[in-house]
């Protein structure tokens, strides 16, 4: 069965895709914070549109991550057994879980608190910057993927010149 494929790039695709807008919703409510705040102008459209994005592809993500899950430990190859064996799957299988918190936490409070998540900074912050961390972990769960599979990742290079330690 096949299927696993499908799903961890379809999420990760939409939550990387999230990160990034989520970056630039922080620039943009930082820099421009007078603008952003005046209805109809075409920067708060812009940013609008840019947080509906968020909001809609932390879902969507969040349902895809949960297939991708899901369909993994279906994976007649790779065996439960086989996967906690392994320690990039272990550290793979641990960081999506707190993937999974992450945009849980992220469609709760967005759904709670609307458009108003934008207005003070003790909310927009940390709102952001979750959005931020969960798509880098979504980009390194599927570097640790394709180290699982194919013995190496594109983000090998980037991440050695980071300093960051790679399996």
């Amino acid at each position: 069965m096949a299927i696993h494929p499908v799903f961890v790039h379809f999420h990760t695709g939409i939550l990387v895709a999230t990160a990034v807008v989520a970056l630039v919703n922080l620039l943009l409510r930082v820099l421009f914070r007078d603008n952003i705040n005046t209805p109809g102008t075409r920067l708060s459209r812009i940013f609008h549109q840019f947080d509906v994005f968020i909001y809609i592809g932390s879902i969507i993500g969040f349902l895809g991550l949960i297939a991708g899950m899901v369909t993994g430990f279906m994976e007649p190859l790779y065996p439960i057994e086989a996967l906690v064996q392994m320690p990039v799957m272990r550290f793979k299988i641990l960081w999506s879980i707190v993937s999974v918190e992450i945009y849980l936490y992220l469609m709760i409070v967005r759904a709670k608190l609307g458009d108003r998540v934008w207005i003070k900074a003790s909310s927009y912050f940390p709102y952001a910057i979750l959005g931020i961390v969960g798509g880098v972990l979504m980009m390194i769960m599927g570097a640790l993927g394709g180290i699982a599979v194919y013995g190496s990742s594109i983000l090998g290079p980037i991440l050695d010149w980071v300093g960051i330690p790679w399996p």
